[in-house]
């Protein structure tokens, strides 16, 4: 096996970046171990299992990237043992929310690395007020002056420093959401679940703001629930770099890194 400084001393950021852009967690074995080889093709890796490559793969992205994967990681690290539910990837009005805790309010994260760009930030700013209780941004620290002027007031910052999550600034309760806007997120059969009603323009009529709102947290919690609860209960079977699929499908985690084989 490639020891740890052997691995990393060959891996620039560039490469780091290119090969989180080609891992695919379904690849077959053959695949991801030819991708590997090429970046170190002095090396006999033919004795890798799969589980090793994967391995392989989650250490470079992890520490010679600093994206949005590890970023993704540190979240999940940081609430999994908390009794919450959280969600990857929602629909925000025309944005999409990196990372959503439900506990009772809704906190959105929406994640901006230090090899990220602002220039979305805005308006994403903007829809996540719209819909969300608290709202916070996780940065690479060298966004830390420059979002500042982007971010209302009430907006919360944390901070990523050695790959450590660290609370910057702590998110005010927002007073600016819209039901309306809450209720689009609502699917058909949900609106019939919680108001037995699917037309959203009467709901507001027949409901007040307060219990638009508490739906509107039960049903995020209940869409999400049985997934985020299958991430809790085999994060320890699976590499950081893969948490995001394993709570979009929750299937055994030994049969993608085919361990025992």
């Amino acid at each position: 096996m490639l020891d740890n400084n052997d691995i990393l001393s060959k891996i620039t950021p560039k490469t780091a970046k290119d090969i989180a852009k080609t891992y695919n967690i379904l690849s077959p074995y053959i695949k991801l171990k030819s991708s590997l080889q090429t970046i170190f093709p002095e090396k006999n890796i033919n004795e890798y299992s799969k589980l090793d490559i994967h391995l392989l793969f989650n250490k470079i992205i992890l520490e010679k990237y600093k994206s949005e994967i590890l970023y993704k990681s540190l979240l999940v690290d940081y609430f999994i043992n908390e009794n919450v539910t959280a969600a990857f990837e929602i629909k925000a009005n025309s944005s999409r929310l990196d990372f959503l805790r439900i506990n009772g309010s809704t906190i959105s994260y929406e994640i901006k690395s230090e090899v990220d760009n602002l220039s979305k930030l805005e308006k994403q700013v903007s829809d996540y007020s719209k819909l969300f209780d608290y709202n916070y941004v996780v940065i690479g620290q060298n966004h830390l002056t420059s979002i500042k002027s982007i971010l209302p007031k009430n907006y919360g910052i944390f901070v990523v420093k050695n790959d450590k999550l660290q609370q910057y600034k702590k998110s005010k309760k927002n007073t600016k959401t819209d039901v309306n806007l809450q209720l689009n997120l609502f699917t058909k059969k949900e609106l019939l679940t919680f108001f037995n009603n699917n037309d959203k323009s009467n709901i507001p009529n027949l409901f007040s703001l307060n219990q638009i709102q508490n739906k509107f947290h039960s049903m995020l919690k209940n869409r999400y629930i049985k997934k985020w609860e299958f991430l809790k209960e085999n994060k320890n079977n699976i590499l950081p770099i893969d948490y995001q699929y394993f709570f979009r499908h929750n299937i055994s985690p030994d049969i993608i890194y085919e361990r025992g084989n």
